[in-house]
């Protein structure tokens, strides 16, 4: 699977790795002389997905959302049921 990491002059870098060896989000990590942050990959989630798992990127809600952070293209990075219920909540939306 491809893995998403910015380099220190802001650049995607993309690595393959399986999914055991990836490292958690915000993670720094040596590849090839450099030093890499993990980022969200906007590629890893689909919409329609099980959302069992978190965080992930929300492609349905308005980019830029008031108390979500983003990813570098602004769309919002939900961190957890309590945060989704929260967001929910403070923006008057409903889950499908």
């Amino acid at each position: 699977m491809l893995y998403e990491f910015l380099d220190a002059d802001g650049n995607v870098v993309e690595i393959a790795m399986s999914m055991r060896d990836a490292p958690p989000i915000g993670s720094i990590i040596e590849h090839e002389g450099r030093q890499l942050t993990r980022i969200v990959s906007d590629m890893q989630v689909d919409p329609g997905t099980n959302r069992s798992q978190y965080p992930y990127v929300s492609h349905a809600l308005q980019r830029r959302l008031e108390g979500c952070k983003t990813t570098r293209d602004g769309k919002p990075v939900v961190m957890s049921k309590r945060h989704e219920r929260e967001i929910m909540s403070r923006h008057g939306f409903e889950k499908d």
